[in-house]
């Protein structure tokens, strides 16, 4: 066959062979390159490819923000620089070496100002909650400098780097810190409780251990990212393969008002303080005991069960947490010596609720018939304290009581035995139940079970208190189970008329005390206390979960029964005109805006035994106001403190001045305080220059 060419012109030839060339030019070292790739550096290659890892890293998700009722950030999350330890590198450091560098770490930490032990170092990285391959961290919350040192004398500190993590911050302080929480390290045992969960946790991840920052765990905690990346044997990443991004936890917005939870707080204190400069109950007797040591306090809105404050004292400061709290700052928040600050006692104090359980009783009473037509009384029917009650026909145990005192309140009907707070009065309806036919001897209990004694609240907080409501059984079995403590595992008429007054093996929260009277005040509707309100999305803020009122019962309550109790109430607080007369707390309330702003309440003076087999008392007081449709409920325990009605109601009276007032102050944060500050630098700078600076002390001013 004739090629083509052969038929073209020369100068068609010439260009396909300029072309050929071309081609055949480019081919070769193609070619030639392949031959090189695949054949003389293979064996490269794989060595190449061997040095790369894929790895995995963790991007953390901050915490959600926690709010008061109006949208204030009571815990929020700042930049925090941590020093970390890498465990692979540092494996090739020699023991004897290691120890120094350790040593020499630790120094330059504590140089700093945060003050770092070598065995806090040598904990963390011998810690089996690391891997090999960690990066742990050693101490947090260092300064800005001594991380830019490290980097600068990184070759006297191999292995030890720096990266920045979000940490807890409290804008307000210790305020409120029972009621938030805290957070820390996971443990061995919450490590594997949530394996399985829907939101990652890793060895060295936080976790709530207490308040809401437990409860409400998982709206608050974020959901990690993570990247998939691959990186050469020097670290560095030379592709993202997959990437996840890290979403923050969402807030949680409390029913909390920290304007009325910081007021209460400092009520609490102030009451405290002033019961400690009153003589001790035993001064006279030669035992002289520190008194009123701590105490609780509680408001709530009886109209839903919502809490608008709950303090505890003595308090602590969450920051201790922030940075790994020490062993020593943590003995002391646990030391009985020391009060026990951590304690929570609105939901894990439990005390006898002294004559403040009457009212209780009383509706014992009117529900079973003993009061009423057919009963021992009518609601109207005198009878007579002469101050002391001894039980008919008692053949064992004790047989006489009496007032505090033996003090003598004559004819008194229901109200005024309230009013009074007659415990005569209470023992006769006590000592009824035990021995008329036809009557249970555990009607009181029944009817405090009804308002919530005897069970935990259902509070949005873990660890909360069940009380105790005692009976015949419990008794048995609790004779059974300590024999020593009893001398007896019979149930006595002796301890129905304690349990009617509060008093005997009954014990109740403070929260407790004020749920139940909220039922009472609210016309018998029991309610499970909420602290939250609603969940929040943190990028838009929109309502993700809204929590509603939750009834756990509906208590026959009709206003044959609530008319006499409240209305004996509503004398506690104020002056008798009718009888000319006086409430238990009416001294405290005396000069109170009543017309605007009518309070009721009810005093109550417990008695346990403290150090040396000694019997102090324990003040407490309820109140409740506007009425006759009140919107807070308030409670109050003192221990070691007095009678409830000079120590216990006075906190009460100063706490609801001020709402009745309208002057609860506004309470400002640390952020609001320092621009506070900078303004009051300023218009000092300001006076001096114009010359108007305000005398000083001695009535001298600065030109």
């Amino acid at each position: 066959m004739t090629p083509v060419s052969k038929y073209l012109p020369q100068s068609h030839r010439l260009r396909l062979a300029i072309l050929a060339a071309v081609a055949v030019s480019l081919f070769v070292p193609l070619v030639a390159r392949l031959w090189y790739l695949q054949v003389i550096k293979e064996t490269a290659f794989i060595e190449r490819a061997a040095d790369n890892t894929t790895e995995t890293i963790i991007e953390l998700a901050p915490r959600g923000r926690i709010l008061d009722a109006e949208g204030r950030v009571l815990v929020d999350n700042r930049a925090s620089i941590v020093v970390t330890i890498d465990k692979e590198e540092m494996a090739t450091v020699g023991e004897n070496d290691l120890g120094d560098l350790f040593f020499d770490l630790a120094t330059e930490i504590s140089r700093s100002g945060s003050l770092t032990k070598v065995s806090q170092i040598e904990t963390a990285y011998k810690s089996n909650r690391y891997g090999p391959f960690a990066e742990v961290p050693v101490v947090q919350d260092i300064s800005k400098e001594l991380q830019i040192y490290l980097a600068e004398y990184s070759y006297r500190f191999p292995g030890v780097n720096t990266t920045v993590t979000t940490v807890r911050d409290y804008p307000y302080g210790t305020l409120a810190a029972h009621i938030l929480g805290y957070v820390g390290l996971l443990s061995e045992d919450e490590l594997s409780s949530v394996a399985g969960k829907s939101k990652t946790y890793l060895a060295n991840d936080e976790i709530g251990k207490s308040g809401i920052e437990l409860f409400y765990e998982d709206a608050l905690r974020g959901t990690p990212g993570s990247k998939v990346v691959t990186v050469d044997k020097f670290n560095n990443i030379l592709e993202i393969n997959e990437e996840t991004l890290a979403k923050a936890g969402s807030d949680v917005q409390l029913t909390i008002n920290i304007d009325l939870q910081a007021l209460a707080e400092q009520e609490l204190e102030r009451g405290l303080n002033l019961a400690r400069q009153q003589p001790t109950k035993f001064e006279e007797e030669g035992v002289v005991i520190f008194n009123a040591p701590a105490g609780a306090m509680v408001v709530m809105d009886p109209r839903d069960g919502s809490i608008l404050a709950m303090a505890s004292h003595p308090t602590f400061d969450p920051e201790l947490f922030v940075s790994g709290i020490s062993q020593d700052d943590f003995d002391e928040l646990t030391d009985p010596g020391n009060f026990l600050p951590l304690l929570n006692r609105t939901i894990q104090g439990q005390y006898p609720p002294g004559s403040t359980f009457k009212p209780f009783t009383a509706y014992a009473a009117l529900d079973t018939g003993l009061i009423g037509s057919r009963g021992i009384l009518g609601i109207d029917s005198m009878f007579y304290d002469e101050g002391i009650f001894i039980i008919p026909n008692c053949e064992g145990g004790t047989c006489q009581f009496q007032n505090a005192g033996e003090a003598a309140y004559g004819d008194v009907d229901l109200r005024l035995a309230l009013t009074y707070s007659s415990d005569v009065y209470f023992y006769n309806l006590a000592a009824s139940f035990d021995i008329l036919p036809g009557f249970d001897l555990e009607s009181v209990q029944v009817a405090a079970n009804s308002f919530g004694y005897g069970v935990r609240t259902g509070v949005t907080l873990a660890d909360e208190g069940s009380g105790r409501m005692p009976t015949p059984a419990s008794r048995r079995e609790a004779y059974r189970q300590n024999p020593e403590a009893f001398l007896t595992g019979q149930w006595l008429t002796g301890d129905t008329l304690n349990t009617s007054i509060g008093q005997g093996d009954v014990l109740a929260t403070p929260l407790q005390i004020a749920n139940a009277y909220s039922a009472l005040v609210n016309g018998g509707t029991l309610y499970a206390p909420n602290l939250g309100q609603r969940v929040l999305n943190p990028i838009t803020g929109d309502t993700e979960v809204e929590f509603a009122p939750r009834i756990l019962r509906d208590i026959y309550f009709p206003e044959a029964f609530s008319e006499p109790i409240l209305d004996g109430l509503a004398g506690v607080t104020t002056w008798r005109s009718d009888i000319g007369t006086e409430g238990t707390a009416y001294s405290a309330f005396k000069n109170f805006p009543h017309e605007q702003w009518p309070v009721s309440g009810k005093t109550g003076t417990s008695e346990k035994q403290v150090e040396s087999g000694l019997i102090a008392d324990y003040g407490l007081f309820v109140g409740w106001g506007p009425n006759p449709e009140p919107e807070y409920v308030a409670v109050v325990i003192l221990e070691e403190a007095g009678f409830g009605g000079q120590v216990a109601a006075p906190v009460i009276r100063k706490y609801f001045e001020r709402i009745a007032n309208g002057t609860v102050p506004r309470y400002l944060n640390q952020d609001e305080l320092d621009e506070l500050a900078r303004q009051k630098v300023k218009e000092d700078r300001l006076n001096r220059i114009n010359g108007t600076e305000e005398p000083n002390e001695e009535g001298e001013g600065t030109p």
